[in-house]
């Protein structure tokens, strides 16, 4: 029997937040990208340098308004070459949309929306440890650039890391039944539920 580790990683210049907490949002919404031309889209219209993606997972913070810290801020996660993973508001998913709406007849793209996926935000100095152990990851991966983020799939939960105005942040994606289950366990591990949008 091969042991196939699932790899997981931290920002080595992020701040852990002072309180462990969970933050749940309906705000975040999921669309899965892809196309032949995907890279092509998101390197001319967006402007991304996707040889950082080394790695399927890796992924890049992006923004629609040039602003990183707004609302209109992304991460895109690399699967392969033609697929990919936005993570956004809601407010910056419509604009990405509209964008890709507009450059289908140019690009071979496509997208869907994951509705039926929810979203919240783990962060705390015992996030990472936290996330670790209940996910069986491999800590192997340090990401020393603010902009580049990572995202692995364990069982039925997509979880990333994010360097989010200097504070590392983990975002949990997944089915809403299955999310519940995970909100539930971290808040038994301590994490305190603050309701609202995701910072």
């Amino acid at each position: 029997m091969t042991f196939s580790p699932i790899m997981f990683a931290r920002h080595s210049k992020a701040n852990s937040a002072v309180i462990n907490s969970l933050q749940a949002s309906n705000n975040h919404v999921v669309i899965d990208f892809s196309g032949t031309e995907a890279s092509v889209f998101l390197s001319n219209i967006l402007g991304h340098d996707l040889t950082k993606l080394t790695a399927s997972g890796l992924g890049l913070i992006g923004t629609l308004d040039g602003d990183f810290n707004s609302d209109y801020s992304y991460a895109v996660y690399c699967f392969s070459e033609t697929a990919f993973r936005f993570i956004l508001p809601h407010c910056a998913s419509l604009q990405l949309q509209a964008l890709i709406n507009e450059q289908q007849l140019r690009y071979d793209i496509d997208y869907v929306m994951r509705t039926d996926l929810a979203s919240f935000i783990l962060s705390g100095s015992n996030a990472f440890d936290s996330i670790v152990e209940a996910f069986k990851l491999t800590p192997g991966l340090r990401l020393s650039d603010a902009q580049l983020c990572y995202g692995t799939q364990s069982g039925d939960v997509f979880i990333t890391a994010i360097n989010k105005n200097d504070q590392q942040q983990f975002v949990l994606v997944a089915k809403t039944l299955e999310l519940q289950k995970w909100q539930e366990y971290m808040q038994a591990q301590g994490f305190a539920l603050i309701q609202g949008a995701a910072a």
